[in-house]
């Protein structure tokens, strides 16, 4: 089978969450099948990390992102897809077409759903499900111009996503409550979750670092807005009230913007995430607020046996009982609560860590979860 795979961000490992289940989706199917991907990029360094994917399919074709910034008034399209409308790709796209049999087009986010073409079978897959996202931030505009324009991005997204949904043979999303949005709004629409995996194998502890000091830890992509909104919470309203506890900010393009704190660190850009986790003693963070889909932090965390609290934002797409697998919070009260708990109770960590890392074995190795996809993409002639 010859698969087109058309991804919005560089599908590598060590950049981003939706990078890694793109990378090990394209692994998986190469498998078997003939893959081209065709991926935007926004910088050189972007261009050279896509070496990597070019030894696990057959051809990869880097395109240069060149958003349209053009004033488009009646138009009734999200800026998202101008942003993602390039010429160029759209001639990458047609030339894949003509050039060879296509049997599988697969559009990884919602913003690559425009270059789906009439023929072969199409797939798309959905991060997070932007449109409810777009109707939170409605929801949390307080001025009524604010309102206004908050109500027209979550009409203008609402409407674009339902009718790309029902114009796909497929639509995969990461967790259980996004399937269930799509499909109460796109009702032709064949809609699927299959999760987020991760190897347990290459994300596991070493060795219980015991006598190693606590500290917390919060890692992520700062071009995403809920992991800003995250790292702000965690050096406003917790942070202060530890200042004998090492809070590790880390992850790539962090904002200026973000408070200080004498007793937080920021490393930036970690390559290899694992030198972050020293299970027990590790205690990570994610007061994810915003958003929707599946937090790839959140495997790591659990595969490496990390005591882990996050809200119930965070933990979408896990089967997270509180105090079990990990702690969930939802307000600053209840996270300095839950974190002054773990702080207090070496055996508590190691319990949630070991409980995590179970689940993560029995549910999301990817030996398991890839096989699901794969076997989706290979029935692609026949139903869910």
């Amino acid at each position: 089978m010859n698969i087109l795979f058309l991804t919005a961000y560089a599908p590598v490992l060590h950049m981003h969450g939706g990078g890694v289940r793109m990378y090990h989706n394209i692994r998986i199917l190469s498998e078997r099948h003939s893959v081209q991907v065709i991926s935007f990029i926004e910088n050189d360094e972007e261009r050279d990390r896509l070496k990597t994917v070019e030894a696990i399919c057959e051809s990869v074709t880097a395109v240069q992102r060149v958003p349209d910034f053009r004033p488009h008034r009646l138009s009734l399209k999200p800026f998202l897809v101008r942003e993602f409308s390039t010429p160029a790709m759209y001639r990458a796209v047609d030339h894949a077409l003509r050039t060879g049999k296509i049997d599988v087009i697969q559009c990884e986010y919602l913003q690559m759903a425009q270059y789906r073409r009439r023929g072969p079978f199409s797939i798309l897959t959905i991060h997070e499900a932007l449109s409810s996202n777009a109707y939170h931030t409605f929801q949390k505009a307080g001025e009524p111009i604010e309102r206004f324009r908050c109500f027209y991005r979550w009409m203008s997204m609402l409407n674009y996503e339902i009718s790309m949904c029902n114009r796909f043979d497929r639509v995969v999303t990461m967790t259980r409550d996004d399937a269930d949005y799509l499909r109460s709004y796109a009702h032709r629409a064949a809609v699927r979750h299959i999760p987020i995996g991760i190897d347990p194998r290459h994300f596991r502890p070493a060795t219980k670092e015991i006598d190693r000091p606590v500290e917390v830890l919060f890692v992520g992509n700062f071009r995403h807005a809920p992991n800003v909104e995250a790292a702000d919470f965690l050096l406003s309203e917790i942070a202060p009230h530890f200042p004998d506890v090492q809070f590790v900010i880390a992850g790539s393009h962090l904002p200026r913007t973000l408070p200080s704190a004498p007793n937080a660190i920021f490393p930036g850009y970690i390559a290899d995430t694992r030198e972050l986790f020293h299970a027990p003693n590790t205690i990570v963070v994610a007061p994810i607020f915003s958003g929707t889909g599946q937090r790839v932090k959140l495997l790591e965390a659990f595969a490496m046996s990390c005591p882990v609290i996050t809200t119930e934002v965070g933990a979408l797409g896990f089967s997270i009982r509180n105090g079990e697998q990990a702690m969930v919070a939802n307000t600053a009260s209840e996270f300095r609560a839950a974190l002054d708990r773990l702080l207090s109770s070496p055996a508590l960590r190691v319990r949630i860590g070991n409980a995590a890392r179970k689940m993560i074995v029995e549910r999301f190795d990817w030996q398991t979860i890839g096989r699901e996809f794969h076997a989706l993409v290979e029935n692609c002639s026949g139903g869910l």
